[in-house]
């Protein structure tokens, strides 16, 4: 493989979008988006593949076998942050077009049909995150009036959503080449990640009440301050989180107060409960640990927002990738995933497969993401070799 063409395809798809402070922005919904879609469909032409916009956005690019209509898939996703970093979803598209451009080249005999796709809204936005993957596995909520209404101010009508649907019966396997977004591999030392599994996500809406009151006239022992209230909740579950150890994390963010005054001490906050772990049982542990220690030092409502199930990735590709690094004399971890990706969408449909390579000092969503060139074809090399032991 042309190692260099990786880091030109890159670097071309993320001129798209680049801000002066060297942040990339090709957020969903966007005119950047827009543009850089196209530009993958024209890289995709170029890489000799068969190619598609879908009704909801995602590209994709076809490697045709003769022999079987059955499809490996390989993919990530197309969209940024705001102010994002080049590598996050882009590696594994590019890199994967170019797996299918060397593949085609060599002029092997396929067994099976390659169809590479780069997804459109992995990243949270209105339609909900993985919303590209999610269309294409018929998992998005077309019942549900509010979202179609959402829907159709991004242009996607009710058809459109259920028109992605589809085609997942000829897939055998979804495999997918990531930056980890995570410090491990970095501080570690090790050169691949073999994912084995994508953790679990669930978020709620915490409100915790309290007693509007002036502020200067009101002494403490006469106080209910909500936001003192909050800021008790928060150090419960940051504790509990630590105390449930196994990788178990809590995040607590977009906090709003009710009044938002100086001079008036708040009845309402309303914040945002995340948890994630590849366990379900861990989650469904600190949620009951969780609701019954904040109801004895706060007046508070919990209410789900998001539930996305852990997902495993198949035993086979785990093993087969590891098979590839030893051959490779690549140090390698196996490892799970804290961030989610199009894989949770993926895995409903088919066995899937995840390669991380490091990000240094784990910086990811943000300008200073940054993976070394040679980690970038060392993963890109991984995904080429299995590829090839999975179609040819």
């Amino acid at each position: 493989m042309v190692h260099e063409r990786i880091k030109e395809g890159m670097l071309r798809i993320a001129a798209i979008g680049t801000h002066e402070n060297g942040g990339t922005n090709r957020v969903f919904g966007s005119e950047n988006f827009s543009a850089g879609q196209k530009e993958v469909l024209r890289y995709f032409e170029e890489c000799g593949l068969e190619t598609e916009i879908d009704t909801v956005g995602n590209v994709h690019g076809i490697l045709r076998s003769s022999e079987s209509d059955e499809e490996i898939w390989i993919g990530s996703h197309i969209d940024t942050v705001v102010n994002g970093g080049i590598y996050d979803g882009l590696l594994g598209v590019i890199a994967g077009a170019e797996c299918l451009r060397e593949i085609g080249k060599s002029g092997s005999r396929l067994k099976k049909t390659l169809h590479l796709v780069g997804t459109n809204g992995e990243e949270g936005n209105a339609m909900g995150g993985t919303f590209g993957s999610r269309a294409m596995m018929g998992l998005l909520p077309t019942e549900d009036p509010e979202y179609l209404k959402t829907g159709a101010e991004f242009g996607y009508s009710k058809e459109a959503l259920l028109q992605a649907s589809g085609g997942t019966e000829k897939a055998r396997c979804y495999l997918e080449l990531h930056i980890e977004q995570g410090p491990t591999l970095d501080t570690e030392g090790d050169q691949i990640g073999i994912v084995t599994g994508i953790v679990g996500l669930r978020r709620y809406r915490v409100t915790v009440h309290g007693v509007s009151n002036h502020s200067g006239t009101t002494m403490m022992k006469d106080r209910n301050d909500a936001l003192v209230s909050a800021a008790r909740v928060i150090l419960t579950g940051d504790r509990i989180a630590k105390e449930i150890g196994n990788n178990f994390v809590e995040t607590v963010s977009l906090l709003t107060l009710y009044p938002a005054s100086a001079a008036v001490i708040p009845e309402k906050v309303v914040m945002t409960l995340e948890i994630r772990n590849e366990d379900e049982a861990l989650m469904d542990r600190f949620m009951q640990w969780y609701s019954t220690e904040i109801r004895e030092i706060a007046d508070c409502e919990i209410e789900p927002l998001v539930s996305k199930a852990p997902v495993s990735c198949d035993e086979s590709l785990v093993v087969m990738l590891t098979e590839i690094c030893e051959e490779q004399k690549l140090r390698y971890r196996i490892m799970p995933s804290g961030a989610t990706h199009d894989g949770n969408a993926m895995a409903m449909k088919m066995p899937i497969g995840m390669i991380f390579i490091p990000s240094v000092r784990g910086i990811s969503h943000s300008p200073e993401e940054y993976t070394s060139w040679e980690d970038v074809y060392r993963g890109a090399d991984v995904l080429y070799e299995a590829i090839r032991r999975l179609a040819l």
